[in-house]
């Protein structure tokens, strides 16, 4: 896919450990857009002072920026590389970082899993995750549906029932063979 190099897209920054929320308060400062996907489970210790849960992608914020009109990243503390394949900084497409706030915003119990790529494709037909597609992951606790982002080598599993999920004989693949698109923009 080409697009403008002045438009701006979003980037997964991997930052250092456990600075997650440094540099996202750091980043909304200077004004720029950025989404830390936050696990939100009933029982979270005391993480940090805004009582919120772990980072459901330990390591890594995303930023919606323009890189060329941009803040220099790297100036903020904590920031360590822009991700991207062969040197180059990689936008992430709309609609997986729509499916990420989908699943961290729903009700439903999320955990984060080592990277998932195969499995059958299906889309939910009901429920607080209706239109979400990725893949069918049957384990002993139940059936998941999984939304994996390849630049990051990342998945999270949301557990779904049985009834809300239908199979998807064509899903669009995305750079990396991604297993994952949004058939609507929750």
């Amino acid at each position: 896919m080409t697009f403008a190099a002045s438009e701006p897209r979003w980037y997964a920054l991997q930052v250092r450990p456990n600075y997650e929320i440094a540099v996202s308060t750091r980043l909304r400062g200077l004004g720029v857009e950025e989404y830390l996907p936050i696990h939100k489970a009933t029982r979270v210790a005391q993480r940090n002072k805004f009582n919120e849960g772990p980072p459901l992608f330990p390591g890594y914020i995303f930023s919606f920026l323009n890189l060329h009109a941009g803040p220099r990243l790297y100036s903020v503390p904590g920031v360590v590389r822009i991700l991207g394949y062969g040197g180059h900084p990689t936008p992430i497409e709309d609609h997986e970082i729509a499916m990420v706030r989908s699943i961290a915003d729903s009700p439903l119990a999320v955990e984060p899993i080592p990277y998932f790529q195969a499995g059958v494709k299906i889309c939910l037909k009901a429920g607080p995750l209706k239109g979400v597609s990725g893949t069918f992951l049957r384990t002993a606790k139940g059936n998941k549906l999984v939304v994996s982002l390849p630049l990051l080598e990342r998945s999270l599993a949301v557990t779904v029932l049985s009834e809300w999920v239908a199979a998807e004989s064509s899903v669009p693949m995305v750079r990396g063979g991604s297993s994952v698109s949004l058939s609507a923009r929750a």
